[in-house]
This record gives C-alpha cells, structure tokens and sequence, in this order.
C-alpha cells in the first residue's frame, strides 16, 4: 500500500531508519559485558519487541504489570518491571505470570516486600526483585549502600529471591553528552556497582546491576559491574533525544492530511493532542521548510508558513511530522505502519 492511500492521522516508522538504529545499538555493546535488556514502554509493539531478541537482547524492561503480560502473551520469558507495583490485584497478578515466565520487579519499601510476600504464599511461586536505587532522579528507589542492603535483607527474610540492583538516571538523559555529564553517569554506576558488592558481602548474591537509558546507556555499558542497560527510544527515536545529542536516526513521524487553508500563512491538519503529545514541546515538520506547527488542539493542528516560505498547502495535501516525544505518543495508537520507500512494508500492533 502506498502511504498516501493511509486513513490519516496515522504514525509511522521509517524502517530503513529503524534497522539502523537497531544494529548501531548491538554494534555498540559488541565485545562489552553488558548486554541489553530494551525498554517495551517506548514502543508497546510485540512484532518490535521480537526484532530486539533477535538482535541479541536478553530480555525487555517494562514499566507495569499490563505491560509485562502483554510480553508473556507474546512468548517472552525474560522481564523486569523497573519500577514497584502496588495493590493486591497487581501482585497476584505478578505473581501468577510468574508461573509462566522469569519475571523481576523493583522493590524500594518493607511495604512492597510485604505485599509480594502475601502474593508469594497465596501463588506459591518464588518472586524475584531487585532493589531500586535512587540514582538523585528523585523518583523511586531507596538509597545506595546501606539502605539498600538492609531491604534486601529483609526481602530474603521473607522468602524472595532477590536478583540485584536498578537505577535508572533519568535526571541525565536530558544532558548534552560531553565529559562532564559522563563522569555523572559513572558515578551513578560506582554506586550501583559498590552497594552490589555490599550485598554480596553481606551473603546475598547478585547477578544483575541494571540501569541507563538511550542517551546514557554507551557510557555505562562500559563501566565494570555494569551486566545490562535499559535503553527504549533508540528504536523509534524521536526529537527530543535528537535535541539531546543522540546519535541514532529520528525513524517516527505522524502522517496528517490538511484539512483547512486559510490565506497565505494558514493551514489546519487533522492531527491533535489525540494523537501526538505535546508534553515537551511540539513536533516540527518533516520536508517542508518555513512550515511550523504552531499549536495542537484536541483534534486539529494549527500550522503556521514564515512570511518568505516557498510553500504553498492544499486541502487534501498530506504532510509528515517529526514526533518529538515517542513515549507518549505511540501510547495514543494502535498500529504502527512501517513505510520503506514510500510503501508500507510491515504493520505493527501496538498492544495496551
């Protein structure tokens, strides 16, 4: 099919873009100890997820509970859930996909530790966490080093199986890369790496310190102790990690038809905040230079063309945005349409 006969709005992926990215990350860790474990929240494509695996990813990283069902629906056995969950219908949850598959989730409170626990006698499976560091994201987590250990202990205590450590430094994905945000990262590694070796000096044994995401995961996939990296938005890549400094291809953009013209400066696309997140800033126009997206509106996008614009638009015209947030996103559609010259090439479900 070709991508004008697409019903709009509608998002797509460049796959020749995508590949790209797919084989410059696993180029990256060639040869390094850590290996990849991808972030299924930026993508929530099954299909996409399997592309990964096959590329040499050990397992996927997910956000909630829905999401890792949706990978064990799929036949992917190896998961963690980055984050605590919480409330019986979770835990049970968590506790019966354990059956079917290897499943982590974080701990960061006795609270957490006590709920598994409940859901772990009910189910009689044995669960898996790791222990969640706050890396100075100010999120989640309890702190490196002591704090840690002591939870950890009392998750053992309470019969789970404790796998290691995550630490996700979402407070420097946003950095320019350069020395100076490097050595931040490292340091976020050496006190992941160092509150492991407590543990396992305290006689709880770990095998895994997982933490990074796409714009730093190249930096702490090469620190000592590192043994796997969460990066998400590499795959697709949107404008914002462009603006960051990636060096990945922007493959996501949103196909929109215009809709209404108005003078020389004017146009309307049936494109809105149903379908593309404005949260951290507005998308730009794909190939069509002078041409601005001025605003989203539930339904519409307000275009804007500069005063000396060579661009002239047409109702019926179909253009493409760059999107500038994926995550948010590719959570408001249901497929993904994979283009290759101009011709959709692969559809991709997008699973909720």
């Amino acid at each position: 099919m070709e991508i004008q006969k697409i019903p709009t709005p509608a998002l797509l992926v460049d796959l020749d873009a995508m590949e790209s990215n797919l084989r410059r990350m696993v180029d990256i860790f060639a040869g390094k100890p850590a290996r990849l474990r991808p972030h299924f929240k930026n993508h929530k494509a099954p299909m996409l997820a399997w592309k990964q695996l096959r590329m040499g990813a050990i397992g996927m990283t997910c956000a909630t509970v829905r999401e890792a069902e949706i990978l064990v629906e799929h036949g992917i056995d190896n998961i963690l859930i980055a984050n605590e969950i919480s409330g019986e219908w979770k835990t049970d949850r968590f506790a019966q996909l354990s059956h079917h598959a290897s499943i982590m989730v974080g701990i960061d409170s006795v609270a957490n530790i006590r709920e598994l626990v409940r859901a772990q006698k009910k189910y009689g499976t044995r669960l898996q966490v790791v222990i969640d560091i706050n890396t100075g994201m100010g999120r989640c987590g309890v702190l490196p080093g002591q704090a840690a250990v002591d939870l950890a202990r009392v998750a053992v205590e309470g019969g789970l199986t404790v796998r290691g450590l995550t630490g996700y430094e979402g407070h420097l994905q946003p950095l320019q890369p350069g020395p100076e945000r490097d050595e931040k990262v490292r340091a976020v590694c050496r006190s992941l790496v160092e509150t492991r070796e407590m543990l396992q000096a305290d006689g709880i044994p770990t095998d895994i310190v997982s933490t990074a995401g796409t714009g730093t995961c190249a930096v702490s996939g090469q620190y000592p102790g590192i043994t796997e990296v969460q990066p998400g938005s590499y795959l697709l890549m949107d404008t914002q990690y462009i603006d960051r400094g990636a060096t990945f291809q922007r493959s996501l953009a949103i196909l929109a038809s215009v809709i209404s013209v108005r003078g020389s400066n004017h146009a309307v696309i049936d494109c809105g905040l149903k379908e593309l997140s404005a949260e951290r800033g507005l998308s730009t126009v794909k190939d069509l230079p002078g041409v601005k997206l001025k605003a989203l509106h539930a339904e519409h996008g307000l275009l804007e063309l500069e005063a000396n614009s060579s661009q002239t638009l047409q109702v019926g015209q179909k253009i493409e945005l760059w999107v500038h947030y994926g995550d948010a996103t590719v959570n408001l559609h249901s497929s993904l349409y994979g283009v290759r010259h101009g011709q959709i090439e692969e559809i991709f479900p997008i699973v909720h």
